[in-house]
């Protein structure tokens, strides 16, 4: 599919997106939140954007929320404009959520660009006859000269460099030099060529980005499904197969290694840079994730008492693990928080600022592992809590993960029952969002009980929403189930009985440890002043239907604020900025661990959690 340059102002931000992506999925992709409290489904009229050409022709949507003037300047709504060539689009201040200003002040204001990284042209002196002359020695004195306070211990390959780049480079070289550290030494000036690469290991998937750290700009974002899921769909899956396996972890750990390197030539000929022009790079993931991406056993951390092998930050050589970026590069690893909460919540927090807050907020990554943080600048408290893959439709009858022809959204309109998928293609299935918005609609329409029932037809209470119960097919079997779409004669997408108990334990895992952090601090949900959500998930599903369900229990929907792929943002952050890093590193020693596993009320909790509201309760 052709791809097409997509820049948003005033963000400068810029990189390829296939032909007919939204331009809310393409902001989002580069970190940029735009508001839209209907979840991008056309109906709040609230992601308004001005777009000035690259984009298809306005909706019948657009047509009735937007007035003729509007259309004409250029104004558009970003969940219904697709891009169909390069396109320019400026982003109004009222469009902006407010987890997005705050995450937009943490990459731009409170961190000024001042890279780790740096590259410096340095003149070296040409050898005289009858002078003692070595080459080595008078770059290193060279280097030294201008910048004093680099540790000037060459690595074996940049030792074999320093006569062909000296000489090349008619005795003008770039050092090339990370939290000072020689790294490198290019021939010639080339100061202007600097970047850096930032990647989030998701247990789902991996997203990567180019950072120019001459300007701070990102070049391009590649993301791709994480390839080591054919060996388990979750982190503890994974661990148990590289266990049971010999060669287990070389295998896992090479798969996402190739992985990334893939993603890093994919930047590269979206940006036309040369790997080589990669000097810095910033992972962060789940604790695990992380194991497996330097290469180090994570068998521990799966029993009982749950230990890592390491907390970080870690910096190393990005050759020793086979990165392609320049071999002389530095990548760093940012310090996780506890067993099961990774660095990637570390750099969600670095964009924040919970630790400044004088009232309390909480923050969740809701995945695989649910990762969350509470806090104010009372003090942190972290924990997770293993949500499954079920919101991924990795457990479910018809789920499936978010790729064309997915239900992604599920409404009443006019109290009829309407559904959108991926791409607007033959439905072939429901993925996380999907789910979410159909399972809340069954708990408001009392369809689904308190305990988690999916009510046989003639159990279905009147009201509005009676007509849908035609939908409800008893089964003897295996009870009954909720039609969704037809995909071929006779067949149907359908919700099972099965899949509501997937779905509710899912639920309760989260909410049972929000409870809990809750519990730990004499708080309720009502006494948040902020919930941030965070992950790629949380920006595809409604406030409304979170706590409907009970998943983000007693939290009133207009201080929910989705915060998009803050992980991979703060690792950005880290990359563009020595202030960002130092803030990661320190946040890892400020927030404190809450154990669910030995907690006596834990199960209590959890059996609670499981309970729907009733309708009217939220």
């Amino acid at each position: 599919m052709p791809q097409r340059r997509v820049t948003f102002l005033p963000d400068r931000r810029s990189s390829l997106f296939d032909e007919g992506v939204s331009l809310r999925d393409a902001a989002l992709e580069l970190g940029i939140v735009i508001e839209s409290s209907c979840a991008g489904i056309g109906t709040c009229g609230e992601c308004r954007v001005q777009v000035e050409a690259g984009a298809s022709a306005p909706t019948p949507i657009e047509i009735e929320l937007l007035t003729r003037p509007e259309l004409e300047r250029g104004m558009r709504l970003s969940c219904q404009a697709l891009v169909c060539d390069d396109c320019t689009c400026t982003i109004l201040p009222e469009s902006r959520v407010a987890g997005d200003q705050i995450l937009e002040h943490g990459l731009t204001s409170e961190f000024p660009l001042d890279p780790d990284c740096t590259k410096h042209p340095v003149q070296v002196p040409p050898p005289r006859l009858g002078r003692k002359y070595f080459d080595l020695e008078a770059v290193l004195s060279a280097v030294s000269r201008q910048l004093s306070a680099v540790s000037c211990q060459p690595s074996l390959n940049l030792i074999r460099s320093v006569p062909s780049v000296l000489r090349a480079g008619e005795h003008v070289v770039t050092a090339v030099v990370d939290q000072n550290r020689l790294l490198g030494l290019e021939p010639g000036d080339t100061s202007s060529r600097l970047y850096g690469l930032a990647v989030d290991i998701g247990t789902t998937t991996v997203v990567a980005k180019l950072i120019d750290l001459q300007s701070g700009e990102v070049r391009a974002v590649s993301s791709a499904l994480n390839a080591q899921e054919p060996y388990g769909a979750d982190v503890i899956t994974r661990t148990k197969y590289l266990i049971e396996h010999p060669g287990g972890l070389d295998l896992l750990h090479s798969l996402i290694i190739e992985q990334i390197n893939r993603l890093v030539d994919d930047l590269c000929a979206k940006a036309d840079i040369r790997s080589s022009d990669i000097y810095k790079a910033a992972l962060v993931g789940n604790t695990i994730m992380q194991h497996l991406a330097v290469g180090v056993d994570p068998r521990h951390l799966a029993a009982a008492p749950y230990t890592p092998a390491f907390q970080g930050p870690l910096t190393i050589p990005a050759a020793e693990i086979g990165l392609s970026i320049n071999q002389g590069g530095s990548l760093c690893f940012l310090p996780n928080l506890a067993c099961f909460v990774g660095s990637d919540i570390t750099a969600v927090l670095t964009t924040l600022h919970l630790e400044t807050s004088d009232e309390p907020q909480l923050v969740i990554d809701i995945g695989t592992n649910g990762e969350m943080v509470l806090g104010s600048k009372n003090g942190l408290y972290c924990c997770s809590s293993p949500a499954g893959p079920a919101w991924e439709g990795a457990t479910i009858s018809w789920g499936m993960r978010a790729a064309h022809g997915a239900i992604e959204r599920v409404d009443l309109a006019d109290e009829e029952f309407a559904f959108r998928t991926i791409g607007n293609l033959p439905p072939l299935g429901i993925c996380g969002s999907g789910l979410m918005d159909l399972l809340a609609l069954l708990v408001r329409a009392q369809f689904v009980d308190s305990t988690g029932r999916l009510l046989p037809p003639e159990e279905v209470p009147p009201g509005p929403t009676f007509r849908l119960g035609a939908r409800i097919m008893p089964n003897r079997e295996r009870g009954p189930s909720f039609r969704v779409a037809e995909v071929s004669d006779g067949q149907w997408i359908e919700l099972t009985q099965r899949d509501v108990r997937e779905l509710q334990l899912a639920k309760g895992a989260i909410a049972s440890a929000i409870n809990i952090l809750l519990k730990e601090r004499g708080l309720t949900g009502s006494d948040l002043s902020r919930v941030y959500i965070a992950g790629a998930f949380g920006n595809h599903i409604r406030g409304r239907d979170a706590v409907d369900i009970g998943l983000l229990p007693g939290i009133p929907v207009e201080r929910i604020h989705f915060i998009g792929n803050a992980a991979v943002a703060g690792a950005e952050a880290v990359i563009r900025s020595k202030q960002a890093r130092l803030k990661a590193e320190a946040l890892a020693h400020m927030v404190e661990y809450v154990e669910l596993a030995g907690r006596q009320d834990f199960q209590d909790e959890f059996s609670a959690a499981l309970l729907f509201p009733e309708v009217g309760e939220t």
